[in-house]
């Protein structure tokens, strides 16, 4: 398996950890919960899509060590998990793009939700039970605090369990594990962008700028502690893909127009 193979040929020990434990997780999950009763939560943003691959990795580990699976079946090797993606009027196009092109690449039963959070989820989990959502939350989210790895819901929404895989991973591990991996990723964070929520409040990092009208992609960024540096103070406060709104979204009590997070 492409992902299992380049992480642990890496010399950076620190992605290793950060790895070995976010796989450790993802198993338990599987362990725990019957897979057609569990769910991945995507937004096409780098944490994201980390976690997609981290499940890839887990699912096919957890298959080939339980004597399951065939190592060359393409299945294993995809996590065909159901998918939900919260899609916003205001994305930007590319998140959009990159987020059904990812689904088709890796065979994920996507489904979209573009009512409000809350009244979508409900919908979805009433037409088909679900014990676990598989989030990209990372702390430092707004929505993190109080969250473990596996984390209940909060009052008032559907009961199910978060599971937070990449929640003690960096801005660094991020880009290290992606990079590493050599999977593909959003077009935007190439362009500069570092976090990223709508059209109405994501521009470009500054920090990136290259002097020539221009900016580096988003892993050349030193500082993670600037990630969000390219988010306007006060935002539209209906998306975001760094910082998973859709994470926020199933994760906290607050009204939607308090729910911010990050991709």
């Amino acid at each position: 398996m492409e992902v299992e193979a380049a992480v642990r040929a890496s010399g950076d020990s620190v992605m290793r950890a950060k790895y070995g434990r976010a796989v450790y997780v993802v198993q338990r999950a599987f362990a725990l919960y019957p897979f057609d009763e569990i769910a991945f939560s995507f937004n096409g943003g780098k944490d994201s899509t980390v976690l997609l691959h981290l499940l890839r990795a887990g699912y096919y580990l957890h298959r080939t060590s339980s004597g399951n699976g065939d190592q060359t079946d393409c299945t294993i090797q995809n996590c065909p998990m159901r998918t939900i993606y919260f899609e916003d009027p205001t994305a930007f196009p590319e998140i959009n793009s990159f987020t059904y092109d990812t689904a088709s690449t890796y065979g994920l039963p996507l489904e979209t939700i573009r009512t409000d959070f809350k009244s979508g989820l409900e919908a979805l989990l009433k037409e088909k039970p679900t014990k676990a959502i598989f989030l990209g939350t990372r702390n430092g989210d707004p929505n993190a605090v109080g969250q473990e790895e596996f984390s209940p819901s909060s009052p008032g929404w559907p009961p199910f369990m978060r599971v937070n895989p990449i929640l003690d991973w960096s801005y660094r591990d991020v880009w290290s594990f992606l990079l590493t991996c050599k999977v593909n990723y959003c077009s935007l964070y190439d362009q500069g962008y570092t976090s990223i929520g709508s059209i109405h409040d994501t521009v470009p990092n500054a920090q990136l700028s290259d002097g020539l009208g221009g900016f580096k992609p988003a892993y050349m960024l030193t500082d993670g502690t600037l990630e969000r540096a390219g988010r306007a103070n006060k935002v539209n406060k209906k998306k975001e893909v760094d910082g998973y709104s859709e994470t926020s979204s199933i994760t906290s009590a607050k009204p939607r127009q308090q729910q911010m997070s990050r991709l």
